[in-house]
C-alpha cells in the first residue's frame, strides 16, 4: 500500500500496524483492551495524517482534492460513530468487528485507490518543479 511519499507511507504504516495489533488481539481475546487503544491512537492520527495529505494536495493543485477531503470526513465520522458505541457500550464483539472492517474497508478503498492517485500526482507535481521529468 506504499504511496511512494515518505512521510505518508509512515503514517500508513503505523496505521496498518495498529489494525493489525487489533486483529492479533481479538484472536487472543484481548480486543477490548486494544479497540481502545485503536480510538486514541486515531484521534492523533487523523487530524495529522490528514493535515499532511491535504496540504500536498493545495500545495500542489491537486485535481481530486474536495473528493479526498470529503473522504476523510467520512472516515472521521465513521471513527466517532464507533468510539461513542465503545464509550456506550463498551467492547462487544459486534463493536469490535464493526472497528475492523471499518479500518479493513478504509484501508482497502482510501489507501489502496485515492492515496495513491493523490501521491503519484504530487510526485509528478514536484519533480517538475525540480525540472525533471
Amino acid at each position: 500500500m506504499a504511496t511512494g511519499n515518505e512521510a505518508i507511507d509512515k503514517q500508513h504504516q503505523d496505521l496498518l500496524r495498529r489494525v493489525r495489533s487489533l486483529l492479533n488481539a481479538v484472536r487472543s481475546c484481548g480486543g477490548d483492551q486494544e479497540i481502545g487503544k485503536l480510538f486514541w491512537f486515531l484521534k492523533g492520527y487523523v487530524r495529522k495524517h490528514f493535515t499532511l495529505e491535504e496540504s500536498l494536495q493545495l500545495r500542489h493543485g491537486f485535481p481530486g482534492y474536495l473528493a479526498h477531503k470529503t473522504q476523510h470526513e467520512v472516515f472521521i465520522r465513521q471513527v466517532r460513530r464507533l468510539e461513542n458505541r465503545f464509550a456506550e457500550e463498551g467492547a462487544s464483539t459486534i463493536m469490535i468487528v464493526q472497528a475492523v472492517l471499518t479500518m479493513c474497508g478504509w484501508l482497502q478503498q482510501h489507501f489502496d485507490r485515492m492515496d495513491k492517485k493523490m501521491a503519484e500526482f504530487v510526485r509528478d507535481a514536484e519533480n517538475r518543479s525540480r525540472g525533471g521529468e
